[in-house]
């Protein structure tokens, strides 16, 4: 199946299709490339000015109809041909295949997310039976990704706010790599998947099992997740800080946050700076990690923890370390700590509130935050309601729940961005907005 001229393996009929097309455009191209050079050499040297030939009359022949004729026409019905070729294999790789199977991809900075039917999310890793069509459904959660297994000749962009499609036909068994061909950010380098296809008997056993990598110990598993999930494109493992913190000698570590605090990056910091990554902001760095929850597995990130331990430099991942008990009483204090009308307004900043929500009382897209609090509101439909901490929470989760009558339906819901302790310190702030 693999064609002698391909660059890249060709990994099933697709590919065998687009090349075949490439071959037949150079072939002719060439042809046509060593008829007119061929006979432009020769006619240049049969019919060239010799000495002592000065005076001979040349030829006054100055059109040929029939040859103009028959050099416009074979032109054009070679490229007609040409077109006619690269659309049937076109429409052949964008025709719906009967039977394919539903595989939804999200692409985000800077990793794809595959969700099978079965409802299993894996990061980075495509996993399909050998022989069996498969049909990605495929959304971008922020900017235009690329799509693109060279061993397959396909490509598709990725697009926010709109489903784009392609259709897989793996009629081989093997690995083939998957790269973003859009410029999407500072990690788009490293935004990189792999497609798996897997003998259907294969296949079954790994879906059976969940996807779990069998065999492995918890920091060899880890080390593969981490891999996979494409955070080494941010967080090298050698000490020099990229985009985010570096992983090397991490666990165990003094980190400084944004807001001021200190940290210690035991299990629970690194749990919760890897499914609710906005929590705790290490300073100097920019809050554009995504979440992971939903992701991977509570095994997962016990087997992500386990890794960064062995960076670290601990012989024993269940070690215990001293001061224990002060630690969690410093963990107690955080969750006890009143809201902050600073913070609150830093996140409003982050968050970009302050661009529609002005706090001089002039009025923008959104309301004034200026003597919002405690007032009553009126909303689309005549009902009024009082702006209490419930109705500031319920305007950032849900926005589209109470519409302020006279402002347009158009602020975004935060949910999943702004957490609890996030909304709490945002209500604090406009409290102090009078």
């Amino acid at each position: 199946m693999t064609h002698a001229i391909a660059a890249h393996e060709a990994a099933s009929r697709t590919a065998v299709q687009v090349d075949a097309v490439f071959v037949f455009i150079a072939v002719v191209s060439l042809f046509f490339f060593l008829l007119v050079e061929g006979m432009l050499i020769y006619f240049a040297v049969k019919y060239r000015r010799r000495k002592g030939e000065e005076g001979v009359a040349l030829s006054d022949v100055r059109s040929n109809t029939l040859l103009e004729t028959v050099w416009i026409i074979i032109p054009s019905l070679v490229v007609v041909a040409f077109f006619y070729y690269g659309y049937v294999v076109f429409r052949d790789m964008r025709t719906p295949v009967p039977g394919a199977a539903d595989i939804n991809v999200v692409a985000k900075q800077f990793f794809y997310t595959f969700q099978y039917p079965d409802g299993r999310k894996v990061v980075n890793e495509l996993r399909v039976p050998q022989g069996r069509p498969v049909k990605l459904v495929m959304i971008s959660e922020d900017v235009i990704h690329g799509f693109f297994i060279p061993d397959y000749r396909i490509k598709q962009d990725i697009l926010p706010g709109q489903y784009t499609t392609l259709w897989l036909s793996p009629d081989k068994a093997g690995g083939y790599d998957i790269f973003c061909t859009q410029y999407c950010g500072v990690g788009h380098s490293t935004m990189r998947g792999r497609l798996i296809v897997m003998p259907p008997e294969e296949y079954a056993r790994w879906a059976a099992s969940g996807g779990a990598e069998a065999g492995l110990a918890p920091a060899e598993r880890g080390k593969r997740l981490v891999e996979k999930s494409g955070c080494l494109g941010c967080h090298p493992e050698d000490g020099t800080p990229k985009v985010g913190p570096t992983f090397k000698g991490l666990y165990d570590r003094k980190v400084a946050l944004a807001d001021g605090r200190t940290v210690e990056a035991d299990e629970g910091y690194i749990r919760e700076s890897i499914l609710d990554p906005g929590a705790k902001i290490a300073k100097g760095f920019p809050n554009i990690m995504p979440t992971f929850k939903g992701t991977l597995s509570d095994d997962d990130v016990t087997a992500i923890i386990a890794y960064m331990k062995v960076l670290a430099g601990k012989a024993e991942a269940g070690e215990e370390r001293e001061g224990t008990k002060e630690k969690e009483e410093e963990k107690e204090k955080e969750k006890r700590a009143a809201p902050s009308a600073g913070k609150g307004r830093a996140l409003a900043e982050k968050f970009g509130c302050l661009g529609c929500h002005s706090i001089d009382g002039t009025t923008k897209d959104g309301p004034t935050w200026k003597g919002l609090y405690g007032a009553r509101v009126p909303l689309e439909g005549g009902k009024t309601v009082v702006a209490d901490d419930a109705y500031i929470r319920e305007s950032i989760l849900d926005p589209g729940a109470g519409i302020v009558k006279g402002f347009p339906n158009s602020m975004p819901s935060f949910r999943g961005t702004a957490f609890d302790r996030d909304i709490a310190d945002i209500t604090a702030y406009i409290r102090t907005v009078k």
